[in-house]
């Protein structure tokens, strides 16, 4: 990802809690934590990589907890957080005539030796090898300082923990 351009902002190792759990009425679940390898705030969108250097072997060890729930899981808590951000005011997006815009959250899970043949709902696999090109084939949506006000309330939630 170095080569990525500057616009382009990484957040790794990213990780909150939540006093109260939030709850996921479609899954029954109530989520009291997230964890995410890494975040990309992108010209068009935000894209959540979680990684993983897994042999053929281990993709297939059903002991394994599923990179793919547990990217959906949080999937839908940054949803839920970028639309409270968007809503407070806390990043500002530009409005266009239409009415609002929102922000697209891309899951991925990219594994850096095989990976799985079969497709997933809502998440994409990817190796390393494909993941620039995955990346740079969205056209650009958003202008720096929305990337950058973005990325700095994602932060922002970071250090209130």
């Amino acid at each position: 990802m170095e080569k990525l351009p500057d616009e382009f902002y990484l957040i790794n190792d990213f990780s909150l809690s939540f006093p109260t759990p939030i709850y996921n009425r479609q899954e029954n679940d109530y989520i009291k934590s997230i964890q995410i390898d890494h975040i990309l705030v992108a010209p068009s969108g935000i894209f959540l990589i979680e990684t993983k250097n897994w042999s053929e072997r281990s993709l297939n060890n059903l002991s394994f907890r599923s990179p793919v729930q547990q990217i959906k899981r949080t999937s839908f808590v940054l949803f839920k957080i970028v639309s409270e951000g968007i809503a407070s005011y806390r990043i500002k997006l530009k409005r266009h005539h239409w009415g609002n815009r929102n922000i697209p959250i891309r899951n991925l899970v990219v594994l850096t030796n095989t990976k799985p043949n079969e497709e997933f709902q809502y998440v994409k696999i990817l190796t390393v090898s494909e993941l620039l090109g995955y990346i740079n084939y969205f056209k650009p949506a958003f202008s720096n300082e929305e990337i950058q006000e973005t990325a700095n309330y994602l932060l922002s939630l970071i250090k209130l923990k």
